[in-house]
């Protein structure tokens, strides 16, 4: 009978992606794609920018000589044109511009001030960069001065300039030697530094991408399942997009499997927002009733306006008796259906400032809450009542604890309850399945799982750039033990090698699993040696933990 149960729960077959997802480097890009066209110093021009509201940039305020100054926060690394990254040294409080690779230490936030119309450069140790008259450059102080006003310029390759408004002179120079001195901008490209998987917003239809057969059409009102999530991909000064399938959006709006100067865009920031400009400076936007997504219009405007925001995880749940946990039947929770829709998806919304614990949304923006005995789908906004810890008992399964200590069991009809104080059987064990992760990036504090070199299979993880890995469930009984297949663009799948390292070179399956952790909605790998997978520093990975606590958690 159960065999039976998870037959008709299979999961949709897995998306198959397209040759190549690997992130190529400059040294892998056809030359059609590698040519610039040549920058003139005059051929620029300035835009100041404002506030928008994503997750990616960060609405806050500071204090400047006893006045409060409204601003916004944008994360990237800023690469010169010799290939170097801008670096903050903690000894010294150093800067250069040599930096490989996009790490710590070349993170830094683009603050937008409102009330000065101008920029500030914040670098990894929280200080400001400053320049004097004579071009000497600073970065050791947490205090603003006009000495730290800059304002953003643009060329026509969507690279960017940083122009002292109290001295008219550019932020620019090599290595060690950083100034600012130039009386022509210095050109500096950016690169975000954010989590390749995405919701992408229309700021102006407030409706997000999602795919549709062959096109993005924007006219999601809220990002649900596996077609919302897209993947911004950086290469070489641009960047691509792809959609859940793992195609290329094309600036014609249509889907691609090539990589091509038609699917390379670069980014700029119009009026605090993001904006995407195509190889013939045309920008992105969204047009018709279904907001097919391409490009059009050579002036950015309102409706070349987007916002990025980070995907979070969003899951289904199969309770003991085999059936999907949803709200189908009403506010109230209850497994009571086989069919996998909307109304059986849930987003978890991890918090770390006030309850420390996980918030689960449903599809039409409602919070699960306590209710008496019950969990319904009541809430408006987070609150203890909707505040669950959520922790992982192996084999893909997990329990929540309601904020007064009680576990969730369902009841013989299917409802959810909150009244065990202990967990004394199975029916506190729910099985996760992770429904918008069609394609799997995995990040440590190290860097991104990748291949060790262009000739090898071997996993690191201390990659600046990101590999993308399809995530597929087995048909058989194993689905109901949390075992998922991970597979890499060539077809090959995961494997443990003699020395406990993982290598994508695999003809079948191997059965890893994927469990989620009590905090930030990350995970932990198990491989299938029983071991969970550590990183270290140096970019090894190994299946050598026994407990998932000395794991390594991994961004997902």
């Amino acid at each position: 009978m159960m065999n039976n149960i998870y037959l008709q729960f299979r999961p949709k077959p897995s998306v198959k992606l397209p040759p190549s997802l690997i992130p190529s480097t400059i040294d892998h890009l056809p030359q059609s794609v590698l040519k610039k066209s040549p920058i003139n110093q005059v051929d620029h021009y300035q835009k100041p920018i404002k506030n928008g509201n994503s997750h990616h940039h960060h609405h806050t305020t500071v204090s400047l000589n006893n006045t409060i100054i409204e601003k916004s926060n944008w994360s990237l690394g800023l690469r010169n044109s010799k290939g170097k990254y801008l670096t903050s040294e903690t000894f010294g409080c150093k800067i250069n511009a040599t930096g490989t690779s996009l790490k710590r230490k070349q993170i830094w936030i683009i603050i937008y001030n409102y009330q000065n119309d101008c920029v500030y450069l914040q670098s990894p140790l929280n200080h400001y960069l400053s320049t004097d008259k004579y071009g000497h450059l600073k970065c050791d102080s947490n205090e603003i001065n006009d000495d730290c006003h800059f304002q953003l310029e643009y060329n026509r390759n969507g690279q960017w300039a940083f122009k002292s408004l109290t001295y008219g002179m550019y932020f620019g120079g090599d290595n060690d030697q950083l100034h600012c001195f130039s009386k022509t901008p210095e050109w500096w490209s950016p690169h975000l530094a954010v989590h390749p998987q995405i919701n992408l917003k229309h700021v102006l239809r407030k409706s997000y991408a999602k795919l549709d057969d062959d096109e993005i059409h924007v006219d999601e009102v809220i990002p649900w399942g596996s077609d919302a999530i897209l993947a911004v991909e950086y290469l070489n000064d641009h960047y691509c997009i792809r959609s859940s399938n793992g195609f290329y959006i094309h600036k014609d709006g249509k889907l691609t499997t090539k990589q091509t100067d038609e699917t390379l865009f670069t980014i700029e920031l119009y009026k605090g927002y993001l904006t995407f400009k195509d190889c013939d400076q045309c920008y992105l936007t969204a047009i018709g009733p279904l907001g097919i997504l391409m490009t059009r219009n050579k002036i950015a405007g309102k409706d070349e306006q987007f916002l990025l925001e980070e995907s979070k995880l969003q899951i289904c749940l199969v309770a003991p008796n085999g059936k999907l946990v949803s709200t189908k039947q009403g506010i109230d929770l209850s497994a009571n259906q086989y069919e996998r829709d909307h109304s059986s998806i849930f987003q978890l919304e991890y918090d770390d400032e006030n309850f420390h614990g996980y918030h689960i949304r449903t599809y039409d923006n409602k919070y699960w809450k306590i209710e008496g005995l019950t969990v319904q789908a009541t809430a408006d906004k987070r609150s203890v009542e909707t505040s669950f810890q959520i922790e992982s008992s192996g084999h893909g399964h997990i329990t929540f604890q309601a904020s007064n200590g009680k576990f969730i069991v369902p009841h013989a009809t299917g409802h959810m309850r909150v009244v065990n104080d202990q967990i004394s059987s199975n029916d506190a064990y729910f099985l996760i399945k992770f429904i918008n992760r069609p394609f799997c990036v995995f990040k440590c504090d190290f860097g991104h799982i990748g291949y060790r070199n262009k000739q090898s299979r071997i996993l690191e993880c201390n990659k600046s750039l990101f590999t993308l890995f399809t995530l597929e469930e087995p048909d058989d009984r194993t689905h109901s033990e949390g075992i998922v297949y991970l597979k890499g663009s060539d077809g090959l799948y995961w494997e443990i090698l003699n020395d406990l390292s993982i290598s994508v070179n695999g003809c079948e399956p191997s059965k890893f699993a994927l469990e989620l952790c009590s905090t930030h909605s990350r995970v932990v790998i198990k491989a299938p040696n029983g071991m969970y997978l550590r990183a270290e520093q140096n970019g090894s990975i190994q299946a050598t933990c026994h407990s998932s606590r000395q794991a390594t958690q991994w961004e997902f």
